[in-house]
């Protein structure tokens, strides 16, 4: 069945027909009246709903995206969000930096790519939002002494210092550990899971990628701090336990050792958690291992992701680049 519409101009009229013609070359058969009747509210609702795959620390992310900032079109009918409207909203998230601003942009962008696909809209007003550019984030890298002094500041429990500076592991695979992962004979441990800590509980969940399960080859320095912690326990424990016996959580572990007035002590109150794991790459490389090593025991899914991250770990190479030049 037909239906009018009335244009102020030819163009509008135009780029309407284009619209319908290309949503229905790609099966998508657009009704304008659901665009208005759709509330955004109710297209994320529906958009949530088919997210079956996101883990848990992915979803509570993009409802606290939703809740702090999205919800601000609730009420807008799918159709009325247009490319102004969204730059707009961009624009004013100016209490945020531009990583937040994009992550939250991100979920109105994949809610507005589903009313495409159920035909409450026609294409994507968010596809082309401008953001203000990325200031690229420097790395902290510890020197072995400063791994050794943080490790000693942080007391019984500075050794998950240790075994995260020289295994490169993240803070929650670390938390999935099992006795069983951990085999000392064949020095290595295998992760296997990750546990992330949402809304105060422990959530079980896969590595951050499918690369993410993968060996880990053990230094001998951390043989004493392995042996100590599984000694005579049973396989399914956790491999690194609160001092009650229990699954070591992150938050619980960051107050137990004071960790910010610990970084503080050595000279590096700027210092992360994660910024331990790139300690393990900057010690790693230190110790020889090429691009192609550091992917597989860092559990990056491509050689691309761990040339970007750690370009700056190999740019002594470009002198001995030029040295062979020279030789020639």
């Amino acid at each position: 069945m037909k239906r009018r519409r009335t244009f102020q101009t030819e163009r509008e009229a135009r780029l309407f027909q284009a619209e319908q013609l290309t949503a229905h070359s790609k099966g998508v058969y657009f009704d304008p009246r659901r665009g208005n009747s759709i509330t955004l509210a109710h297209a994320y609702t529906s958009w949530l709903a088919t997210r079956q795959d996101l883990t848990p620390k992915v979803r509570r992310g993009y409802e606290d995206c939703w809740r702090l900032s999205v919800s601000t079109f609730a009420s807008w009918p799918v159709s009325k969000l247009d490319r102004g409207s969204i730059q707009d909203f961009v624009n004013a998230m100016t209490d945020v930096g531009p990583r937040t601003q994009r992550w939250r942009h991100s979920v109105l962008k994949m809610v507005l790519d589903h009313a495409v696909s159920e035909g409450w809209i026609v294409k994507n007003p968010a596809a082309k939002t401008i953001f203000p550019p990325l200031v690229d984030q420097q790395h902290v890298y510890l020197t072995p002494t400063e791994v050794d002094a943080l490790a000693g500041l942080c007391g019984t429990q500075g050794d998950v210092v240790t075994i995260l500076a020289y295994t490169g592991m993240r803070f929650g695979e670390l938390m999935g550990l099992n006795v069983e992962d951990v085999d000392l004979g064949a020095r290595r441990i295998r992760v296997r899971r990750s546990i992330t800590q949402v809304g105060g509980k422990l959530v079980v969940g896969a590595p951050k990628s499918k690369a993410g399960k993968r060996s880990i080859p053990i230094p001998r320095k951390l043989d004493p701090i392995l042996e100590t912690r599984i000694g005579g326990r049973p396989r399914t424990q956790p491999a690194i336990a609160s001092p009650k016996g229990f699954r070591l959580g992150r938050e619980n572990w960051v107050r137990s050792v004071s960790w910010r007035a610990r970084t503080v002590e050595i000279g590096r109150p700027t210092l992360r958690i994660h910024d331990l794991r790139h300690t393990y790459a900057s010690l790693a490389r230190s110790a020889g291992a090429d691009l192609r090593l550091l992917q597989k025991t860092m559990g990056h899914a491509s050689i691309t992701v761990t040339a970007h991250t750690y370009a700056d770990l190999y740019d002594g190479e470009l002198d001995a680049v030029a040295d062979a030049l020279d030789s020639l």
